[in-house]
């Protein structure tokens, strides 16, 4: 029961990421700027962040689609799949969070989001949802 809870929490958390990719993560008063996963300036240093949703996006969906094979090399693919989405999502926030003056940036919910979400979607791939009594055959 609780397995089957866990997939549907996954499943959420996997949409949910997505949509957090389009609301803002960071404010920048530098330059007066509010920056999500899609919509990044450039800086006038030469600074430029890149589009961390496209990748977010990415992973997100692949775990998904992952979610819904029931194979047991999905399920292990999917865990690594997860995994590296994490590391992405605390890349992200160091990246996006991090100033050279105090004040400089403003956190988000956005931003805190993706982290949180990345690890419950790293969780809930922790405990695929099987079928008990199948053979998995490839």
């Amino acid at each position: 029961m609780l397995i089957k809870i866990i997939h549907w929490v996954g499943i959420v958390s996997i949409i949910s990421l997505i949509v957090v990719c389009f609301i803002p993560w960071t404010h920048y008063n530098s330059i007066n700027e509010t920056f999500t996963g899609f919509h990044v300036n450039r800086f006038t240093t030469g600074n430029y962040y890149g589009k961390a949703g496209i990748p977010i996006t990415v992973f997100a969906s692949v775990i998904l689609l992952l979610m819904l094979v029931p194979k047991t090399w999905a399920k292990r693919i999917n865990l690594f799949v997860a995994a590296v989405l994490f590391a992405y999502a605390i890349r992200t926030y160091i990246i996006f969070g991090s100033a050279l003056f105090e004040g400089e940036v403003v956190k988000l919910p956005g931003i805190y989001l993706v982290v949180v979400l990345s690890f419950i979607i790293l969780v809930s791939t922790l405990f695929p949802k099987v079928e008990i009594g199948k053979t998995d055959e490839n």
